[in-house]
Formats: structure tokens, sequence, C-alpha cells
């Protein structure tokens, strides 16, 4: 491995809670530098002084929103500033609607696919180039494994997270023979504030997993090369669920489900 005197060097977004958040303190216990990317600068300041104090680590934060058009471009140039080379990019910020699909607001589903599809693709054409001439480097994008399902009332979430799934699944062969590693990390029910923000009320019987868990799977993973990470067997459940039984039954169930759980109002969170 190149570059043994110098700390790894990650950059997280949507770092300001939840996934993202656990994301950064796990990694700054491993060794590395940080860069935390999120919109809302009180969270990313308080997180950036906690790792500050309780590890030996520079972390350096970015308010940005990565639903703008050049928001990609945007982060290349902050990373790039700091004349790091990034060793690990976690493609973490994301948000849920809930709701018919034609009741959504135009601009909400707009910002939707820019953050979750464009921004990602975006970065990955960015940053992997670096990542394939030094033959070393990972990417890992959190997905979920409602991109395993049709999900009536939060279609574009969940097309946006298939998208991901098999987009990773495609890149992580183009760039292994070079040492590059992608992962499309797929948590389930996890306890943040998503489903608040996504407008509906989960209550699921299966039960909820915790970020640092989400993120201690995800990253024992990475090591071993697996493309796709589900947690545990909820996770491996979905995902056999979602091939064995039939898309027109499960997206029927899946609708009632959702539709059961809706709560008023649609909200926007990183």
């Amino acid at each position: 491995m190149k570059d043994t005197g110098r700390r790894r060097y990650a950059i997280v977004t949507g770092a300001s809670r939840g996934i993202g958040a656990e994301y950064a303190r796990a990694l700054a216990t491993q060794g590395y530098d940080l860069l935390l990317v999120a919109r809302d600068r009180d969270h990313l300041e308080q997180l950036a002084w906690e790792l500050r104090s309780a590890y030996d680590a520079q972390v350096h934060f970015e308010v940005m929103d990565l639903s703008e058009s050049d928001a990609a471009q945007r982060l290349y140039v902050a990373s790039r500033q700091r004349g790091e080379h990034v060793d690990l990019l976690i493609n973490n910020a994301g948000f849920g609607l809930f709701g018919p699909f034609t009741d959504l607001p135009m601009r909400r589903i707009q910002e939707m696919l820019r953050l979750q599809v464009t921004t990602v693709v975006e970065t990955m054409r960015l940053f992997l180039p670096g990542m394939v001439e030094r033959s070393q480097g990972a990417i890992i994008n959190v997905a979920s494994v409602a991109g395993f399902f049709a999900l009536p009332f939060m279609a574009e979430y969940a097309s946006t997270k298939t998208f991901l799934i098999a987009f990773s699944q495609a890149v992580a062969e183009e760039v292994r023979p070079f040492g590059v590693r992608i992962q499309a990390c797929c948590p389930g029910s996890t306890d943040t504030d998503f489903h608040r923000t996504a407008g509906f009320q989960a209550n699921n019987s299966l039960g909820s997993d915790t970020p640092t868990h989400v993120v201690a799977v995800s990253l024992a993973a990475l090591p071993r090369n697996r493309v796709i990470v589900t947690m545990g067997w909820r996770g491996t459940l979905m995902w056999r669920l979602s091939r064995w039984l039939p898309v027109q039954w499960l997206t029927k169930f899946a609708g009632k489900w959702l539709k059961e759980r809706q709560r008023s109002g649609l909200h926007k969170g990183d």
C-alpha cells in the first residue's frame, strides 16, 4: 500500500447527524483525518470539535448543499485545496419524501435526484481517477434496502437507491483490477431522523438498527471487497424477499404498508 508515511484521509457527506456522523466517529478512531460535509453548520462544528478533542485527527468541514448543480465540483476543489489524496469517500447525504408522486413538489423531486444520483455520479467521476492511478482507495455509497423494491409513495427515493446499488456494482467491477473498492451499503430501518423528515412513521415490526451498528458492518465488510452490504438477518431477509416473491405482489404490499404509516407534512433533511 502506498503513502504509508501519511495519515489516511476520508470525506463523509451528510456528516452532521445519523449514519454520517457515526462514520466520522468510527473513522477518527481508525486514524483518519476527515473532511465532513453537510448543510448544518452548528452540527458540523460540534462534531468536528468532538473529534479533534477525542482523537489525534485533523478534522475539517464544509457547509455545502450537495443538491446544488455544481456541488460535486466544489467538493472536489475543497478537497484538493487541502492537498490530500482521498483514501475513502463516503456518499451518505440523502433525504426521503413520502407521498403520491403526483402530489410531491417538483423542486423537491429535482433536489433528490441531484443529491442522490447526479452528485454521487459526478463525485465518483472526479475522485475515482486518482484512486485508480494510485491503485488504492474506496468509495462507500449509502443506499438502502429500499433499493431492492419498487415502493409506492416513496417511488423516487427507492428508485435513487436502486440506481446507486446497480451503479456501484458496475463501477466496482471496472475498478477492481486496480485495487479500488466500491461498496453499496444497504441499511434497513435505522434509528435516525430519516422517517420523521420523510413524513411517515416506520413502526417496523422487524426492529431497527443503530447507526453505530450500520457503520461497523459497513466498514468491516470493506476489506473483504463486498459490494452489496446488508445488515444482519433483516437485510438478508429483505434481499431474498426481493428475489423470491413476485414483484407485483411485493409492490402492492409495500404500498399498503407505507400508506398506513403516513404522517402529515413533508420535510427535507440531511
